[in-house]
């Protein structure tokens, strides 16, 4: 029951910029905490809480939460964690200690390259694809015909630098993920 209602704050968190009345009038700091930890969520998130709950009447116990933040981190803060939120496309936010902050950086960083990287090949795909179909209208005229053909070719040659920085960047994160694996 408590995995529930840390994930659904988790989510609640994730989705808005702060908190609504009933989390403010429920008061549960400690999950509140928890789930922001866990999601990587920036000190400066409290903040934003203590005066969107002000507007309610209500007072946030900042330790508390600071305490179920800190355990949120603590799972947050896994190294394979730094790899799963970059390849969704989460950049790291320099909330973890100082003992794992640099390697967690460059983990999250490398994996982000790799997501951003699959993104832009995707959307240079759905370019390609919309204009190889608006080439089959026989009622194009010449010149627009011409100019998606020249529009056709930049973009294969775009799709073809990304592939190789794709692969590049891939390889680097596999070598880095090789490497945590083999971390006691």
């Amino acid at each position: 029951m408590k995995a529930l209602l840390v994930l659904l704050v988790a989510a609640t968190l994730a989705g808005c910029a702060s908190l609504s009345q009933h989390q403010c009038l429920q008061g549960d700091w400690y999950s509140i905490g928890v789930g922001a930890g866990q999601l990587g969520m920036p000190a400066d998130r409290l903040d934003r809480h203590t005066k969107a709950c002000a507007q309610y009447g209500v007072t946030i116990d900042r330790q508390r939460y600071l305490e179920g933040r800190a355990e949120g981190l603590s799972e947050y803060c896994r190294l394979d964690n730094a790899f799963t939120t970059g390849l969704n496309g989460q950049r790291y936010q320099g909330v973890c200690p100082p003992a794992v902050d640099a390697s967690f950086e460059q983990a999250n960083a490398a994996a982000f390259a790799v997501a951003t990287l699959r993104q832009e090949l995707e959307r240079i795909d759905n370019q390609l694809m919309t204009h190889e179909d608006d080439l089959l209208d026989r009622s194009l005229a010449d010149d627009h015909r011409r100019r998606l053909r020249a529009e056709i070719r930049a973009l294969d040659r775009d799709r073809d630098r990304l592939r190789a920085d794709l692969s590049a960047a891939q390889r680097h994160l596999d070598r880095l993920m090789d490497e945590a694996r083999s971390l006691p």
